[in-house]
């Protein structure tokens, strides 16, 4: 089982205050981590979480999971990289050589408290080069073969575009018929992770067989109602819509078919933390729909059982601290087998 994800990666310094903290003074944390992050890189490190947990139901070769994103060659990044490559994450570092301005990753300053988050960050991106992105691509193909998932969160567009091209005809713009593109479509699912709407998804929806997006999901559009938002992704030719909202219901659009599925609960522990909550659903539903292709079977065409899941793996996630800790719990085994 194969799976490739593409976007950004971010160094995440995380901060955990018992208390509501006071601008006035100086808080000290109970609990702190440094460690990747970004919505593709945290959606990859629950993908190769779970393929971990699966180990001893799984037969044949373990899965590998390869990241398409953008570091560059500052100590940060090496870091960053030596972190995903422990977690059992393939970087293929499609940042530009050239260094200067804008090569060290973005710097995410998180502190969570009882009252809620606070967010500090550098918005800054690791300039790509996509001539390198295809080599590493090529790289990736000869080492594991075609993926069985490719999920893209399109922080970098160009990087996206190449994922989400893989097992098809070639670049944009190759074939005389301008909807050849759009009708070529490869074996494995392709998905989005769409935290919040970015002008640069529009020419890249086209490419999306399941778009999984949350309440903070806004397109240009009169009015944001869940059902319009469908509406419009529909419009691009994805049949396969997913909203999640928090701890609410996750609603779906599939094949023709709607509904609602409650997030479910894993054990009677409060949540700690929701920091990353949203990457470790995408992930792991990548993560089932890949075994179903693997196994040479489609999407089931209720998608219920495949959302449950991935709710129970995103809430089991919120009992800890942090974005790594939740992948160490012994009940993510049982999930897996599940």
């Amino acid at each position: 089982m194969h799976a490739v994800f593409a976007g950004l990666t971010t160094r995440d310094e995380i901060h955990l205050l018992d208390h509501v903290p006071d601008p006035r003074t100086k808080a000290t944390s109970v609990a702190h981590l440094s460690a990747a992050g970004g919505p593709a890189t945290n959606a990859a490190v629950a993908f190769a979480a779970l393929s971990r947990a699966s180990g001893g139901i799984d037969e044949g070769a373990p899965a590998s999971v390869s990241l398409l994103t953008a570091l560059g060659a500052s100590p940060v990044a090496g870091a960053l990289s030596g972190e995903l490559t422990g977690l059992g994450v393939d970087v293929m570092d499609a940042a530009q050589r050239s260094g200067g301005a804008g090569s060290e990753p973005a710097l995410s300053s998180i502190i969570e408290h009882p009252a809620g988050r606070m967010v500090a960050s550098t918005n800054r991106s690791v300039p790509t080069d996509p001539a390198l992105a295809r080599q590493e691509l090529v790289r990736d193909r000869e080492a594991h073969g075609l993926p069985d998932v490719v999920l893209v969160d399109g922080h970098h567009p160009e990087l996206a575009d190449l994922a989400l091209r893989l097992g098809t005809r070639g670049a944009p713009g190759t074939d005389p018929d301008p909807f050849a593109e759009l009708e070529d479509r490869p074996s494995h699912l392709r998905l989005l992770d769409g935290g919040s709407w970015k002008p640069a998804f529009v020419p890249l929806l086209g490419l999306i067989d399941v778009a999984v997006v949350s309440a903070d999901f806004h397109p240009p559009l009169p009015g944001d109602a869940p059902g319009a938002v469908a509406d419009f992704l529909r419009g691009f030719g994805i049949a396969r819509i997913v909203r999640t909202d928090g701890a609410n219901p996750v609603r779906w659009w599939w094949d023709g078919a709607s509904g609602q599925t409650p997030v479910p609960a894993v054990d009677d522990r409060p949540a700690v933390s929701t920091m990353g909550a949203g990457d470790v659903f995408h992930g792991a539903l990548a993560w089932a729909l890949a075994r179903a292709h693997a196994a040479g079977g489609e999407a089931p065409a209720d998608p219920d059982a495949l959302l449950a899941f991935a709710g129970s793996v995103a809430a089991l996630s919120t009992r800890s601290f942090g974005t790594r800790a939740w992948t160490a719990e012994g009940a993510l085994v049982d999930l897996a087998a599940s």
